[in-house]
C-alpha cells in the first residue's frame, strides 16, 4: 500500500534572519539620509540582498518595510525587570531611553517630514511607538500600586508619560547636554517622582 506523501513546497522557507538584515538596514539609512532619501537599492546593498528579494516581502516598497521596521523595533522591546521600587523602575526605564536615544531620535529626525505627508506613518507613531512607550509607564505604575507606592485611584495627569522621553530627546537632539546618571538621578527624583501623588510610607 502506497502512503501519500505531502507535496513538497517550491522555493525556500523565507529566513528570519534576512527579514532581520533588512529591518535593521531600513532604520539605519531612515536615520542616516531620511526616509525621502531612501532607497530600496541602498537597502538591497545595506542588507545583501537582491531588490526582488525586498519587494516579495513588502510588494509596497520602502514605506511598508520602514512601517514593519518601526512596528518590528518596538514591540521586541522588553518589559522592565521589576527594580524593587517605583524610584528604581522609573530609573531602570530612563536608563532604556538613554540607552537607545542615539538611534532613536536620528530615526525621528529621518521620519519628520514624511511624518507631515503620510497619514500611515503618523498613525504608526502614535498608535504603535508612542502608545508603546505609554504602555510600559501605565505597567511601573500598576506595580507602585501593588506595593502601596501608589493609591489606586490615584490621578495621574497625562503628561507624566510624555515627560521623560521628551527631556531625553531634547537633550539628544536640541541642547547636547549630558544624559548622564545624574540627570537621570534628577530627572526621576526631581520632575517624575514630583507629579504623582506618592502615599505616605507609613500609610
Amino acid at each position: 500500500m502506497n502512503v501519500p506523501t505531502e507535496p513538497s513546497l517550491r522555493g525556500r522557507p523565507r529566513d528570519p534572519k534576512r527579514r532581520e538584515a533588512i529591518l535593521r538596514a531600513a532604520i539605519e539609512l531612515v536615520g542616516e539620509v531620511g526616509y525621502d532619501r531612501m532607497t530600496v537599492e541602498a537597502l538591497a546593498n545595506r542588507a545583501g540582498v537582491s531588490k526582488p528579494t525586498i519587494y516579495r516581502r513588502w510588494p509596497g516598497g520602502k514605506k511598508d518595510i520602514v512601517i514593519d521596521a518601526i512596528r518590528t523595533k518596538h514591540e521586541a522591546a522588553d518589559t522592565l525587570p521589576d527594580q524593587g521600587s517605583l524610584r528604581g523602575d522609573l530609573l531602570a526605564l530612563v536608563a532604556t531611553m538613554v540607552d537607545h536615544i542615539d538611534e532613536d531620535a536620528h530615526l525621528a529626525g529621518g521620519l519628520i517630514s514624511q511624518l507631515r505627508e503620510s497619514e500611515e506613518l503618523a498613525a504608526l507613531m502614535r498608535d504603535d511607538v508612542i502608545a508603546h512607550e505609554r504602555r510600559r509607564l501605565d505597567g511601573l505604575l500598576a506595580r507602585a500600586v501593588e506595593r502601596g507606592e501608589l493609591s489606586a485611584d490615584a490621578r495621574v495627569t497625562p503628561l507624566f508619560h510624555d515627560i521623560a522621553g521628551s527631556l531625553v530627546f531634547a537633550r539628544a537632539a536640541v541642547t547636547g547636554e549630558p544624559l548622564d546618571q545624574a540627570f537621570m538621578e534628577e530627572l526621576v527624583d526631581h520632575v517624575l517622582l514630583r507629579v504623582l501623588p506618592i502615599l505616605p510610607k507609613d500609610s
